[in-house]
C-alpha cells in the first residue's frame, strides 16, 4: 500500500515537472525580441510548415499562393546554392530549383540540420525564407514577400537587416549567435 501511494505521488510529481518544462513563452513584439534558442523545436520554427520530401516543400509553397513550375532537382542556369548543398557544413539534404509564375527562378533546399544551415548562414550576407526544415531562395522580391505574408518568415544573419526590422514586426533569435527570424520582409 505504502509503495502504491509513493509511486502514485511520484507519477504526479513527474507530470507537474513535465508540464512546467513544456512551458514555454513565444516572444513577440517589435525591433529585437526574444533571446536563447527561441526559433528551435519550441519557438517560432514549430509554427511554420515542414516537409519532409521535395513535393511537400513545393506543396507548401503552392498553399501560400506560389507558383512551383518544372521543380527539378538540376536545372540549367539555375545553381544557387548548388555547391552549397554538396557541403555537409550546410546541413542540407537537398536542393532543387523551379520558376515562379513570372518565371523567376526559385530554389528549394530541404535542411537536415537547421544549426549547421545557420551556422554557415551566419558567414553570409544571404537570407532565405524558411519553414521548418525548408528553406526557399526566390529572385522575385514579390515572391518572397508574399511567402512571408502567409506565414513563412525571413532567417538572417545579417545585423543590417535585423536593425531594419520596425516596430511591430516579430524578431527572434536563430540557432546560431546572431541569427534570427522575423516576419518582417523589406
Amino acid at each position: 500500500m505504502r509503495l502504491t501511494r509513493t509511486l502514485a505521488t511520484g507519477a504526479v510529481a513527474l507530470a507537474a515537472l513535465v508540464t512546467l518544462t513544456g512551458c514555454g513563452s513565444d516572444e513577440s513584439g517589435g525591433g529585437s525580441g526574444g533571446s536563447g534558442s527561441s526559433a528551435g523545436a519550441e519557438g517560432p520554427l514549430s509554427k511554420l510548415p515542414q516537409a519532409n520530401t521535395m513535393a511537400e516543400v513545393q506543396k507548401a509553397l503552392v498553399e501560400r499562393g506560389i507558383e512551383c513550375n518544372e521543380l527539378s532537382a538540376s536545372r540549367e542556369g539555375m545553381t544557387y546554392m548548388a555547391s552549397e548543398a554538396k557541403d555537409p557544413a550546410w546541413g542540407i539534404k537537398e536542393r532543387a530549383a523551379c520558376h515562379d509564375g513570372g518565371g523567376s527562378p526559385v530554389t528549394l533546399l530541404l535542411i537536415g540540420d537547421m544549426a549547421k544551415f545557420q551556422t554557415s548562414l551566419a558567414n553570409t550576407s544571404d537570407t532565405f525564407t524558411i519553414g521548418q526544415n525548408f528553406a526557399v531562395a526566390a529572385e522575385s522580391d514579390s515572391t518572397d514577400q508574399s511567402l512571408v505574408q502567409n506565414g513563412l518568415l525571413v532567417l538572417s544573419c545579417d545585423q543590417s537587416i535585423r536593425d531594419s526590422v520596425p516596430s511591430g514586426f516579430e524578431t527572434h533569435e536563430g540557432l546560431v549567435k546572431g541569427c534570427f527570424t522575423t516576419n518582417h520582409k523589406a
